[in-house]
């Protein structure tokens, strides 16, 4: 049969938005013109073919509200993303977003059809791509089996323009997604860019709080939480290799601290113990008396000494010696 991105089960609701791939026309229509007024008849049409294929799109919306929301919000990042990266100037890119925003978001996202969330900022945004690649990864398990190589090769297509945008400096930002049955540092770039990360756990209860960024990795392996770990091996749990590492290397670190604190401790005891002993037992009594004889001993020779280098020397002045005749 092969690979084809609109047989996936992810690509469900994703081929009745886009229909007749409009989203790649508008991507070749506008990513190549330093003029906004070639831009504008482009994104007029995607607009208004956007629309009128979310139309056709409400009743699954009605039963499956997350899944469109989901969909939905991935063609206007993507669609941002085209116009972030195309040759227009700044001004001219922002008048392009805005009216993704004005025209098309408010439409696709009233609230009479499902509810659908849509914050900007870019952690929202990132958070929301991370969102999207599991769902998707989870719904399109079988094919990946099949053709893990024509998958991957569709995941760089399918997130290249929004990592653009979301990634200023690609291979520096790194993700945390960490909960009681999900543990994964990756680079945010590479991790969309894999099909590894099938999980086979409640992804519904993964929340967007627990997912973090950073370019900082040691900030983010100081920040795993080792109550997290699961004791009883279930098999749904979602762990990756950078994140088991890093868990054993937080634990080993706490361990030498533990055990650092645990020979001061130590220490600090036997000392107490020895001032106790010192101050209150017998053992200490006969220590001080010893004590105390070996300082009057040596107070008595220190006495001693001057009066016997005194005594040398009135001794020296009454030493004669006998004449000698030559």
């Amino acid at each position: 049969m092969g690979f084809k991105k609109e047989n996936l089960p992810s690509y469900e609701y994703k081929k009745i938005l886009c229909e007749k791939n409009e989203i790649e026309t508008l991507d070749n229509k506008t990513s190549h013109t330093n003029d906004y007024s070639n831009c504008v008849e482009p994104f007029n049409n995607f607009n208004t073919k956007f629309k009128s294929n979310h139309d056709e799109l409400k009743t699954k919306c009605y039963k499956n509200g997350p899944k469109c929301c989901r969909d939905v919000n991935y063609y206007l990042d993507f669609a941002t993303g085209i116009f972030k990266s195309s040759m227009l100037e700044n001004d001219d890119k922002n008048r392009l977003i805005k009216l993704l925003k004005d025209e098309l978001e408010v439409s696709v996202r009233d609230k009479s059809i499902y509810t659908c969330e849509r914050p900007t900022d870019l952690d929202s945004t990132r958070k929301r791509c991370i969102l999207q690649h599991l769902h998707d990864l989870k719904e399109d398990e079988h094919f990946i089996l099949s053709y893990a190589e024509d998958y991957n090769k569709y995941l760089e297509e399918k997130w290249k323009k929004i990592i653009s945008y979301t990634d200023s400096q690609p291979s520096s930002l790194f993700v945390k997604i960490e909960n009681n049955s999900m543990g994964i540092i990756e680079n945010y770039g590479q991790f969309l860019g894999s099909s590894d990360y099938i999980c086979n756990n409640k992804l519904d209860e993964l929340n967007k709080e627990e997912i973090t960024f950073s370019r900082d990795l040691d900030s983010l392996i100081n920040s795993i939480s080792l109550d997290r770990m699961s004791p009883n091996g279930d098999k749904n749990i979602c762990y990756n290799k950078n994140y088991v590492d890093m868990l054993k290397y937080k634990a080993l670190n706490i361990q030498k601290i533990n055990n650092l604190l645990f020979i001061g401790i130590a220490l600090l005891g036997f000392s107490l113990i020895l001032i106790f002993l010192y101050d209150y037992s017998p053992l200490g009594s006969w220590f001080r008396r010893c004590t105390k004889k070996k300082i009057e001993v040596d107070e008595n020779t220190s006495e001693e000494l001057p009066e016997l280098y005194e005594n040398s020397e009135n001794i020296g002045r009454y030493i004669t010696y006998p004449s000698m005749s030559h």
